[in-house]
């Protein structure tokens, strides 16, 4: 099942696990960002930058504006996890700690060229999906276990660390630098017909002057530098 959020459009009354489930996310999401884009993210959220959440098994997809014009488009990808007996709100309140994620299980990515993991973009965007949990705790059910009906979900990002070693950060697509070049195709004559025919050439002779160098005068105080390099040059072109 995929649902769709217009961030800050649902105002339903806070419910205590949604309230926990909130607060353990936004812990989470504060110990993966360094401080200045986590206080960016909050301020994302604040100011509405955050415009759409779509929440799958394992998938949240976000819109997030940032100081372009252009959105951002963020990826967040969890591993899922078998959905749990919740047919009552105190199962759902013992296993919400399980069904909230942590940092370390967070893939996030976004189409910013920030490289950080997470950009300001992937905090907001968490933060924004932290939000909504308040009031709709059962969201994060949907987003961190199996669909009802027991098939995984087989959309995933592309997923690949693009920072650190940590393997939280996704690519929507790889980098330039990273995209797989095909092969350059070999020189004309480097094929099996060409090297035949020039295998039957004469080896190519080095273009060797026959005249012996001219050269110019030169001097030293009272000493003709040239003359003397000349005689030598026709020394050794007598010896030869």
């Amino acid at each position: 099942m995929t649902i769709v959020i217009i961030p800050g459009q649902f105002r339903g009354e806070p419910h205590p696990v949604g309230k926990l489930a909130s607060t353990l996310l936004s812990v989470a999401v504060a110990g993966m960002a360094d401080p200045a884009r986590f206080r960016r993210g909050k301020t994302y959220v604040v100011e509405g930058a955050v415009s759409r959440l779509q929440v799958s098994s394992g998938q949240l997809l976000a819109t997030v504006t940032g100081s372009r014009s252009d959105a951002y488009q963020v990826i967040v990808a969890v591993r899922p996890i078998e959905r749990p007996d919740l047919s009552s709100p105190e199962l759902l309140r013992a296993q919400i700690n399980r069904l909230t994620p942590e940092g370390s299980e967070l893939m996030v990515s976004c189409s910013c060229p920030d490289d950080a993991d997470p950009c300001k973009h992937g905090v907001a965007a968490l933060l924004a999906f932290a939000a909504e949990l308040v009031s709709r705790p059962e969201l994060v059910v949907e987003f961190r276990c199996v669909p009802a009906d027991g098939e995984a979900r087989a959309s995933r990002a592309e997923i690949g660390s693009r920072s650190r070693a940590g393997e939280r950060h996704l690519r929507l697509a790889p980098t330039l630098n990273e995209r797989v070049r095909a092969p350059e195709p070999p020189a004309p004559w480097e094929n099996e017909e060409w090297l035949e025919f020039l295998g039957t050439l004469p080896p190519p002779t080095p273009d060797v002057p026959r005249e012996p160098a001219q050269v110019r005068r030169a001097m030293l105080g009272t000493i003709d530098l040239g003359r003397w390099v000349q005689s030598a040059i026709d020394e050794l072109s007598s010896l030869g």
